[in-house]
């Protein structure tokens, strides 16, 4: 098997958008629910799970960034940035920055609905990646 450059910056992009993704679906199907049931922000499950949600959150910004510049480097080698996929594509990677930065720097913490708007937007997008 021969892999060339290419085929190493869609791995990054696809690793890149598993940690993004599956982060938000661990958090929403595992974690979420055992903070609340435990008190949330009042109970003793605060203790662990605010320093597990910063290292996520700084985990998946890194990941924002390498599939950013992998995405960017991707559509210009394969022109795709006519396409309209594309450009629905990146309308919803700017709804999840939005998002995104309403949770961290707006809200500050927890909130369900928000939450699961961004992984909702997040699964959008990857549904619309498949077309391209």
């Amino acid at each position: 098997m021969h892999l060339d450059g290419w085929d190493v910056l869609l791995w990054l992009h696809l690793l890149a958008m598993a940690v993004f993704v599956g982060g938000q679906l661990v958090f929403g199907l595992a974690l979420a629910p055992v903070y609340v049931k435990q008190g949330g922000s009042e109970g003793s499950a605060h203790e662990w799970m605010q320093p597990i949600a910063r290292r996520f959150g700084w985990a998946s910004l890194g990941a924002l960034v390498v599939l950013l510049a992998t995405g960017a480097s991707m559509a210009s080698h394969l022109d795709l940035w006519s396409s309209t996929a594309l450009d629905v594509k990146l309308g919803l990677v700017a709804v999840a920055i939005v998002l995104t930065c309403i949770h961290v720097f707006v809200v500050h913490g927890s909130n369900r609905l928000l939450q699961a708007l961004i992984l909702v937007d997040s699964l959008a997008i990857v549904l619309v990646a498949t077309t391209l």
